[in-house]
């Protein structure tokens, strides 16, 4: 037997392959979660202080920090939305139920 998970001859290659793959997927998946994260929070704060700075340099205090928040917050809820769609289509394309019938 080898020193080498990889090495394991072919039995036990094809079990790591997979074990690695699929580790791979789940650490995939969390960065993919922490990047959405930090996006949708970071969207809606980017917006916030341009508010700020807009509301004290006009005057208009409460009004382009709330609207501009909602703004980056509506916006980055439709990236969601639509990245959701992107990524649902491509998984079931092909797929016997996305089929047109004859």
């Amino acid at each position: 037997m080898s020193a080498h998970p990889g090495d394991a001859g072919a039995s036990g290659e094809g079990r790591m392959t997979d074990r690695w793959a699929r580790q791979r997927a789940v650490n995939n998946s969390f960065g993919e979660a922490l990047a959405y994260a930090f996006e949708f929070a970071a969207t809606v704060l980017v917006f916030s202080g341009i508010g700020w700075l807009l509301d004290r340099w006009l005057g208009t205090e409460p009004v382009l920090i709330v609207a501009l928040s909602l703004l980056g917050f509506v916006g980055v809820c439709l990236r969601t939305v639509y990245r959701y769609k992107e990524k649902v289509e491509l998984e079931e394309e092909g797929k016997p139920w996305t089929r047109r019938p004859r």
